[in-house]
């Protein structure tokens, strides 16, 4: 079961992609609009995958992504940004962020990043074997 976190006041638009994440055979997800909530939820359990909108209710989208890495470093994250390409990765570099989502990311965005997420499980899961 994947266990995806979605973090963002933007809740319907959050609540649609999750929708479309479910394309998944299992997939359990948690909307929640904080940094801090959703830091919460990566050290209750295990997350697969965290979804950070455009903006939260206590910190800027980058800072979340920071708090999350520091706490879990190998966590999976992807981020909803109208930034221009080049600009993200400038932002984000180093951040280890999968994917950059459109504003109102679509079904084939939800797609790709899931068919990441199991290609980063099945590679870890490779690496436990070995």
């Amino acid at each position: 079961m994947l266990h995806i976190v979605l973090a963002g006041k933007e809740h319907d638009v959050l609540a649609e992609f999750g929708t479309e994440l479910h394309q998944a055979d299992e997939v359990d997800i948690r909307q929640v609009d904080s940094a801090a909530a959703a830091l919460n939820l990566i050290k209750e359990r295990c997350v697969d995958l965290v979804v950070v909108g455009q903006s939260l209710t206590d910190t800027t989208p980058i800072d979340c992504v920071m708090q999350l890495i520091r706490e879990k470093p190998m966590v999976n994250c992807a981020m909803l940004s109208a930034m221009d390409r080049d600009a993200f990765h400038e932002a984000t570099e180093g951040l280890g962020i999968l994917m950059q989502l459109q504003p109102k990311p679509c079904s084939e965005e939800a797609v790709v990043l899931l068919s990441k997420i199991e290609l980063l499980s099945s590679l870890l899961s490779n690496g436990a074997e070995n």
